[in-house]
């Protein structure tokens, strides 16, 4: 049975599952995620999302899930545990500097740059029982070196 990552954009999901994924098992359920802009039927594919992802837990050793409220919300409602990995405001220019990096469209990198300190903050506020988070206050600080599922892994890799 695996667990549940929450991974605010630019914390090194892609570099964790190019360096891991020979390791353990990965599965990247952010590709199956509904779009935002479906908001008429948002609720129906979001429950179906949630499902879908609940059915790759138990055969992968980490499922990761993006930081958006809605998706965080459902997992929430349905008593899910979940780890949240996410940046100190500090950190803000870094992660604008490294989506720059991978080339993100523009569109993308000026929303993120825009709703930055509002997202972390949301974060912050937020308390869900069911929500382990993990703030992410060093620069160069991301989720393929941070303690926490660093352990996780090599417990894995230790069996």
């Amino acid at each position: 049975m695996g667990i549940i990552v929450s991974s605010f954009v630019g914390c090194g999901r892609e570099y964790f599952k190019n360096v891991y994924g020979s390791k353990i098992k990965i599965f990247d359920a952010t590709e199956l995620e509904p779009s935002i802009e479906d908001e008429e039927n948002f609720d129906a594919l979001i429950e179906d999302f949630y499902k879908k992802v609940m059915d790759e837990v138990p055969k992968h050793d980490i499922v990761f899930i993006t930081s958006r409220k809605k998706i965080r919300k459902i997992f929430d409602n349905f008593n899910i545990d979940y780890d949240l990995f996410y940046p100190s405001k500090e950190r803000r220019g870094e992660f604008i500097e490294n989506l720059v990096r991978k080339r993100v469209s523009p569109k993308h990198i000026r929303l993120v740059d825009l709703n930055f300190d509002k997202m972390v903050d949301e974060i912050d506020d937020e308390e869900a029982e069911n929500c382990y988070k993990h703030k992410m206050q060093n620069a160069g600080e991301f989720i393929g070196n941070q303690g926490v599922i660093m352990q996780y892994v090599n417990s894995l890799q230790n069996q």
